[in-house]
């Protein structure tokens, strides 16, 4: 069995890219952070030998990524996604050898382009989870305006990014 301090490492070292990655297989922020804590709580207790970065980061995503299809089934729910193979290797890609450092600078200079009200509303609602009355209440925008606000802003820093990361 670990030490807390080998455990605490292991969360540390890589709870945010498996967190990314559950969200690139399109989980929603609560579901990526429940799997993510059970992938841990499963590679702990299967007493997992923590080898290299790469290989300790391979394993939670292959232990993550059976977590999300057992839950898809229990939930009933179709979604397609590439051949395993596949996605490994545009994860990789997109990960670069940097482990999203490039794309995570590059959305801190896209979100500095945005407008303050923008950054406002973005802030709110994907930092704070605030609802669309509260957004548009701190934005000055009626309801649906805050949501076409949101909406375009996410359109400007993909597009930002995406010219950034030279995609």
């Amino acid at each position: 069995m670990r030490s807390a301090v080998q455990i605490e490492r292991l969360v540390q070292d890589h709870q945010d890219g498996l967190l990314r990655y559950l969200r690139y297989l399109g989980c929603e922020e609560n579901l990526a952070m429940d799997l993510a804590q059970d992938t841990f709580v499963a590679t702990i207790e299967a007493d997992f030998e923590i080898r290299d970065r790469k290989a300790t980061s391979a394993y939670l995503r292959t232990t993550a990524r059976n977590f999300y299809f057992m839950w898809l089934r229990k939930a009933r729910r179709e979604v397609t996604l590439p051949d395993e193979d596949v996605l490994e290797a545009h994860w990789n890609e997109l990960e670069l050898s940097d482990e999203g450092d490039t794309y995570r600078r590059a959305l801190r200079n896209c979100l500095s382009a945005l407008s303050q009200r923008a950054q406002l509303a973005l802030k709110l609602r994907y930092g704070q989870n605030a609802s669309r009355e509260e957004i548009s209440c701190a934005v000055g925008l009626e309801a649906e305006g805050a949501k076409t606000l949101i909406r375009r802003a996410k359109e400007k820093l993909r597009d930002c990014i995406r010219k950034q990361v030279g995609e």
